[in-house]
């Protein structure tokens, strides 16, 4: 990361945005890469605005070598291939250097004009890993090299580290045209064919990260997972799941993986959706009989136990256990109908214990091969929710 502290700028002017925002999936000439950014604050069950900004860096210089105003693109890339000019690494040096506090929940959205290069992603991998209390959205107007292997991988492993990745869409460009831009009072105005690029754009990011993740980093676990009795500050679930496939009663398949909340419009975020897309898309066979077992960072909401309870209905051959690490506003009677919706329909709800927690660090974290170590209060708190849970299914 870059030792040296760069200060954000407050705004852009309206001929930068255009430019350097425009959705177009393959620019050339490009050669900045520009980063808006909000940084919120997690105060109980509010965000309060931190910080906001704009920071300009450099792309490596790849496209340049095809625009031909660059002087040299040879002295250019050897000026600016280097991660620490880039726009993400200017961000946290400033970041970590002004804004970090361990005592404190982030919340942080980068409207950016490019996606990460792998170089950068392997550093915000590693950042997001050592700062659990900070939380990454960041929202592309396009897809950096998004043909090529590496840089796929590169977007594969942003979610794996726990950041959510999305394309820009009219709302978000409207956002940042007020937000960020000298726009003198004048109302954002899509260019052609901009429907169509994020149409584009959308389709191809899902395509390469619908999947599910092979596992989580350690730190990203002790905290999505950790069984308190309140924790207002994890504002996101996370899905570990195993699939037995059972034909003539022997298994003909066998799927591990992890999913997270996702921003995508079609699976309404929710990281069950998530599963059962995936799972209704790749796995799902009318002539086989599954066991699928979960367990989750929080209890499912409402809607997703109807939309399980649902599937659950239309399929037989499917059945489906629940561990949880916590109970989603279970002080709430919806919350405990949407359980009671689950059981009715066959679901076996249970609290993590000690036993599950590990279970889960072996088999869906890079754990390097250190033991499970278990935090202060988790047979007490699991005592307690198992009590909570057992009332609310009553």
């Amino acid at each position: 990361m870059n030792p040296q502290i760069r200060n954000p700028m407050e705004w852009m002017y309206q001929r930068t945005f255009y430019y350097n925002f425009e959705n177009e999936p393959i620019l050339y000439g490009r050669s900045y890469t520009w980063l808006c950014y909000e940084v919120k604050i997690r105060r109980g069950h509010s965000n309060l605005l931190w910080d906001t900004g704009v920071f300009r860096g450099q792309v490596p210089p790849k496209l340049q070598s095809n625009h031909r105003h660059i002087p040299c693109p040879l002295l250019l890339f050897q000026m600016y291939s280097q991660p620490e000019h880039h726009a993400e690494m200017c961000f946290l040096s400033w970041f970590c250097g002004n804004q970090l506090s361990a005592y404190k929940c982030f919340q942080i959205t980068w409207f950016v004009s490019w996606t990460p290069c792998p170089d950068c992603v392997a550093k915000l991998a590693k950042f997001l890993a050592e700062h659990p209390n900070v939380t990454l959205t960041i929202s592309a107007a396009r897809l950096y090299y998004y043909w090529e292997r590496d840089y796929r991988r590169a977007l594969c492993r942003l979610s794996q580290a726990g950041a959510r990745v999305k394309i820009m869409d009219d709302e978000e460009f409207a956002y940042c045209w007020e937000n960020f831009v000298y726009n003198e009072g004048q109302p954002f105005m899509p260019w052609y064919k901009f429907d169509d690029n994020y149409a584009f754009l959308h389709r191809t990011l899902k395509e390469i990260i619908r999947n599910p993740m092979k596992a989580m980093y350690p730190g990203t676990f002790y905290f999505q997972f950790k069984n308190l009795w309140e924790a207002n500050d994890r504002n996101e679930t996370w899905l570990c799941f195993t699939v037995e496939g059972i034909k003539r009663r022997s298994v003909v398949s066998w799927k591990t993986g992890v999913f997270r909340n996702q921003v995508d419009s079609e699976t309404h975020c929710h990281a069950e959706r998530c599963f059962l897309s995936w799972f209704c898309d790749d796995i799902l066979s009318p002539n086989t009989n599954y066991q699928v077992t979960w367990y989750t960072s929080w209890s499912p909401c409402p809607e997703c136990a109807g939309k399980v309870a649902e599937f659950l209905a239309r399929h037989s051959n499917v059945k489906l256990t629940i561990f949880t690490a916590r109970l989603y506003y279970f002080q709430y009677p919806c919350y405990q109908e949407g359980l009671r919706s689950l059981s009715q329909e066959g679901v076996a709800v249970e609290i993590m214990d000690y036993e599950d927690f590990k279970y889960c660090w072996e088999n869906f974290v890079y754990n390097d091969n250190e033991p499970f170590k278990p935090w202060k209060g988790l047979k007490t708190n699991f005592r307690l929710l198992k009590r909570r849970l057992r009332e609310s299914l009553q």
